[in-house]
């Protein structure tokens, strides 16, 4: 019962913020494209290298579901400054994570996660900018993608299925079982159990092994963080897992050495590495004290139970509808072809949408079918297009089985 109680109760919490987050990144994505990014990330001097970290890090995009809107922004002019930069500050933070990040661990954590994530995507960025200042290849400057076609639906039906069907799907699994995980921690360890070795850098360092080679979003590592909080790590600590856990991966460092190269993918990790250690000490010894981080559950908010009720059971309702649009529709058909190829390194609706994009491009292409779970890829065409469909995928960052 306690296990349950716990689930219920961080739902509780987190459930006003992430719906209030989900809005906004929904209001985003019509107006922050990715056109507009590349507009201001095609600039060769430094400003692109600010602009972008800037404007990642309220996009909610994970660290996998950024690779293919950073290769179309190399593909497309970008420096690579800019996209190091973007690709170290966008996975951290999204406006989802931030307003649920409010609702777990505090309002001062919660400004001081994207600033963090802001700063080190400069840095990262900064650095690239200064020590690579090869050209990179511009194929073609025009945008041709979603952000760019002519959309019949209106703009508040984009922002509301955006934001409450989309995005739930990349964040339902990892979120669920991030909840889960939260809740065990509390039930199964003690409190205070790690207090000897969760502070400090040995904290820190444990974090860097836990975050840097495995994948949690943004969002869905909130309850993790908050649950290691209550078991002895300090806050530093936790900065640490939520800036290394969402930012890197082993796919992630594989899709970046491949576009940028292997100094730049050595910058990313040791500019996220240094970032990551050094704003969690600060936050330590300068900030953090129980006056301005939660103490149990909870954070003084100015929401009522009663509407906390009602966020808590939309919420549920919102997975819900997630967990049956990925488990539960009718599947298209996958035997309409025999043109079929099976791509590595999709991860979410975001990585489903790109190749899609990408492929539709091909007017002889038709019955398109792209399937996240099993990364094939099918398609009708009288002419053999296999070497563009290919093209297209690589140009992406993904890889071909």
């Amino acid at each position: 019962m306690n296990f349950v109680s716990n689930i219920w109760m961080i739902v509780q919490e987190f459930s006003p913020y992430l719906i209030l987050g989900c809005f906004i990144s929904g209001v985003l994505s019509i107006f922050l494209t990715v056109e507009i990014v590349q507009k201001y990330l095609g600039k060769k001097s430094i400003s692109s290298v600010f602009i972008a970290s800037f404007l990642g890090v309220p996009l909610p995009l994970c660290s996998c579901g950024v690779i293919p809107v950073s290769a179309y922004l190399s593909k497309h002019g970008a420096s690579k400054g800019s996209v190091t930069s973007f690709l170290i500050s966008t996975p951290q933070t999204g406006i989802d994570s931030i307003f649920i990040t409010y609702g777990m661990l505090g309002p001062v954590f919660a400004i001081y996660r994207p600033i963090v994530a802001f700063i080190s995507g400069i840095i990262g960025g900064g650095i690239v900018h200064v020590v690579d200042r090869d050209e990179p290849n511009v194929e073609d400057i025009s945008c041709e993608d979603e952000c760019c076609d002519d959309n019949q639906e209106s703009k508040l039906y984009r922002i509301l299925h955006y934001g409450f069907v989309r995005l739930p799907l990349d964040i339902v699994n990892p979120l669920i079982l991030g909840i889960i995980l939260s809740s065990l921690i509390i039930v199964l360890i003690p409190s205070n159990y790690f207090e000897m070795v969760g502070s400090g850098v040995l904290g820190m360092v444990i974090m860097l092994f836990l975050g840097l080679p495995t994948y949690v979003c943004a969002t869905a590592s909130v309850p993790i963080a908050f649950a290691l909080y209550t078991k002895g790590f300090s806050m530093g600590a936790m900065l640490v897992f939520l800036m290394t856990g969402p930012a890197t991966n082993i796919t992630t460092m594989t899709v970046i050495y491949k576009v940028l190269g292997r100094k730049n993918l050595l910058i990313y990790l040791s500019s996220i590495i240094f970032c990551s250690v050094s704003a969690g000490l600060f936050f330590d010894i300068f900030i953090s004290s129980e006056k301005l981080i939660l103490s149990d559950y909870t954070v003084t908010h100015l929401i009522s139970y009663n509407m906390k009720i009602i966020c808590s059971i939309f919420f549920i309702g919102i997975l819900t509808n997630s967990l049956r649009i990925k488990y539960y529709t009718n599947p298209v058909s996958l035997s309409v072809t025999t043109n079929k190829i099976y791509v590595k390194g999709m991860t979410c609706s975001h990585c489903v949408e790109s190749v899609k994009n990408s492929l539709n491009k091909i007017k002889e292409i038709s019955d398109l079918v792209v399937d996240l779970d099993s990364g094939l890829v099918q398609y009708s065409s009288e002419d053999d297009l296999a070497a563009e469909v290919k093209e297209n995928i690589l140009s992406l960052g993904y890889k071909i089985k």
